[in-house]
């Protein structure tokens, strides 16, 4: 018959053996989340990401006064803030097509190539029309119309005409990553950005456009 002391060793030794088996279970739990979350992080593509916040350098604050000038030409006073944000992502500042429109419809003066735009103001000009149409295409109602601004700026990226007949022609009336790409795909003929190539991680994986462009432009856009 065992004695109530050899009883007590019994229960303890019950008692360690039980929390050697939890505490074992734990680690096994844990090593499994850990295991899931490093599959979800490689498998993930590395493209869809969302820029964090940043700030107007000091060069684009410097054509304020030039783009209040020209936005008030073309009634897109309340908007200087946002073509500002759209300069920063497009240039910098930097150069003589600031806002890199010399591809788009508006400049009829200069060759319709990468950088064919050497007046800083002309570009300016030309980027605000072309904003501007992008903004009417899209339907945005003011400043703070932000589902609508994506969409108008991904227009100004892809081109505004052929971007918005392919989504009214697929009914899409909102911006995503899951369409910019889908059009991407179909602009591009199909053709993926190699993983080698710089623009892969920030500007999508089909060469065409920047497919992320509307974030990329407003991280530099506080209201």
């Amino acid at each position: 018959m065992k004695t109530q002391k050899q009883n007590t060793n019994l229960t303890k030794k019950q008692r360690l053996k039980n929390r050697q088996k939890q505490v074992q279970i734990q680690k096994l739990i844990l090593a499994s989340v850990c295991i899931i979350l490093l599959g979800i992080a490689v498998l993930r593509p590395v493209y869809n990401h969302k820029p964090k916040t940043c700030t107007i350098n000091s060069t684009c604050e410097g054509y304020r006064s030039k783009v209040e000038t020209e936005a008030a030409n073309y009634d897109m006073s309340d908007y200087v803030d946002l073509i500002l944000a759209l300069m920063m992502q497009e240039s910098s500042g930097q150069g003589t097509d600031v806002m890199q429109s010399s591809e788009g419809a508006y400049n009829t003066k200069y060759p319709q190539v990468p950088n064919g735009i050497t007046d800083v103001d002309y570009s300016i000009s030309c980027g605000i029309q072309e904003l501007k149409y992008a903004l009417n295409k899209a339907g945005v109602t003011d400043p703070d119309d932000l589902d609508h601004i994506r969409l108008a700026l991904q227009g100004y990226n892809f081109g505004a005409d052929v971007y918005f007949n392919y989504l009214e022609k697929n009914g899409i009336t909102s911006w995503s990553v899951e369409s910019s790409e889908a059009f991407a795909k179909i602009a591009s003929g199909e053709t993926a950005r190699s993983e080698e190539d710089p623009l892969y991680t920030t500007a999508g994986p089909w060469d065409y456009g920047d497919q992320h462009y509307p974030e990329h432009v407003l991280r530099y856009y506080h209201i």
